[in-house]
Parts: C-alpha cells; structure tokens; sequence
C-alpha cells in the first residue's frame, strides 16, 4: 500500500458521509422551522428588499398610510387598518440553504481530493510488478538462506 492510497481510503467514507449530510440537509432539510418567530415579526417597510404586494395595482403601503384599507372586529365594527398592525414573518429557508448548500461545496471538494488519492494510489499500486516469492522445491521445508562472507570457507 502506499500513501496516496491510504489517503484515500480514510478520506473518502469521511467526507464522503460529510457532503452526503451537508447535501441531504440542504436539499430534504425542514424548510418550516426558519420562519422568523412572532415576537420578532417585521414591520412592512423593513421587508421592502424581500418581496412586495400589490392590491389593486398599488403597493400596499401605499393603501396604509392612506387609510384606504378597513376591518371588522370581532364585535363586527369597521375600523382603519394602519401601518403599525401589520407585521410580517418570513421564512429564511432560502437563507439557510444557501448556507447549507455552501458548506457541501467544501466537503464536496474534500471527497474530490480523496477520490482523486483513492485511484491515483490505486493506479500505482497495480502498476508496481508484483515481487517474486521463492518457493521452496516439493518436499522440503523453507529455511531461511545464510550467505557466508567472502573468504570464509
């Protein structure tokens, strides 16, 4: 065995499981969990970046800070619905993937470089000729061969 080989046999299952969770995360992940919690929900203007709805072809905004859009209560009353009632949530899955998916790059990379040890090992392993056994001739028993030093009869 040689080093590029051993490299490889280590590396590859390791970051081989390593960007195959990073992957499975990014892409079966739990896409519901990242919703931005109640308490911290944001104004409309602090979402502008992200999205923006249109009600009758005029942003909404636009109908708030007019007092052009109306509710019922729950005693069924009509009031004006203002800019500070509304308040959005939104989900950073997108965000979060993207973080995800970044990271499986770098394990990606790694799994790349064992592989490539893996067989470029595996390549000049085989390519090495094979070392010759002496056999021991039928019937006798392998000794070990002493060499005498030269002049020593």
């Amino acid at each position: 065995m040689n080093l590029l080989m051993m490299i490889g046999l280590v590396g590859t299952p390791i970051a081989g499981t390593q960007f195959g969770l990073d992957y499975g995360r990014a892409i079966w992940g739990e896409t519901q969990i990242w919703w931005t919690p109640m308490e911290m929900a944001l104004p409309l203007e602090q979402t502008g970046g992200n999205f923006q709805i249109f009600l009758d072809g005029e942003p909404l905004g636009n109908h708030l800070e007019r007092n052009s859009l109306t509710a019922l209560g729950s005693e069924g009353l009509a009031y004006f619905v203002t800019p500070e009632m509304v308040r959005i949530r939104l989900n950073n899955w997108p965000q979060i993937q993207a973080s995800m998916l970044h990271m499986a790059v770098y394990s990606a990379f790694g799994l790349g470089v064992s592989l490539t040890c893996l067989i470029a090992g595996l390549v000049e392993f085989f390519r090495q000729p094979p070392v010759p056994r002496r056999r021991p001739p039928q019937g006798q028993a392998a000794r070990p061969v002493r060499r005498q030093p030269p002049g020593a009869l």
